[in-house]
């Protein structure tokens, strides 16, 4: 009875760090204007979803953009088709960007909002999944911190509500180490099957998330 009862708080604790984290940065979200990359990065999810057309944005990546995306298919959103940059250009994302984001009838408060709600997803997610790693290495009680640390980092909770492909990034490297170090020392086919899984989905979230590849080179190297 007294170890369900732990066991309760202790997941009290983390479901308060990720919702006190989720609701800070809603707050972001719904004050922040749109930084550089926005305008490129919503436009171009919308355009992968919508119109199946990934002219937009090519040097990252979708699953973040399109992500960040999916929220705006169900609103009733304007998009510049009859824009020159869409119909002549090659990659005129900054252009489709601030006329998609800014077209007139379109509230751009709203669209930001909404199209945060992914990248701050990811952040949450990511919460959780250092808590899980932290918990094998140091202990239930003692992953609480990393969690706590992670989730109030002002860095975090600055850059976590933005639609760019960084916090996907971060999300992709510290996932896929953490299956890699655990099929190092445990190794099997299932274990195998989810690298190259989880590897996958690291891969879509950013270009430079590559150098995972190198980097697990040398971990098994080291751990040989």
């Amino acid at each position: 009875m007294v170890e369900n009862i732990i066991t309760l708080l202790r997941w009290a604790l983390v479901i308060a760090i990720i919702i006190i984290s989720g609701v800070l940065m809603l707050n972001a979200a719904i004050s922040d204007s749109a930084i550089v990359d926005e305008p490129a990065h919503i436009s171009a999810g919308y355009s992968y979803l919508k119109f199946l057309d990934y002219r937009l944005n090519p040097e990252q990546p979708p699953l973040v953009k399109m992500l960040a995306a999916i929220p705006l298919l169900f609103q009733p959103i304007k998009f510049p088709l009859q824009s020159l940059a869409w119909n002549q250009g090659t990659n005129d994302q900054w252009a489709i960007g601030d006329e998609f984001l800014y077209h007139p009838g379109n509230n751009p408060d709203r669209i930001l909002f909404l199209a945060r709600l992914g990248p701050i997803l990811l952040t949450l997610l990511l919460i959780l999944i250092i808590y899980f790693w932290a918990k094998e290495i140091i202990g239930r009680w003692w992953a609480l911190l990393p969690a706590f640390l992670f989730a109030f980092s002002p860095l975090i909770l600055a850059n976590g509500h933005y639609v760019t492909a960084d916090i996907g990034a971060t999300l992709g490297v510290v996932s896929a180490t953490a299956v890699f170090l655990w099929f190092l020392f445990k190794p099997n086919k299932k274990r195998a099957i989810l690298i190259g899984v989880v590897l996958g989905f690291s891969l879509l979230l950013k270009f430079s998330v590559v150098f995972l590849i190198p980097y697990f080179i040398f971990l098994a190297g080291v751990f040989i």
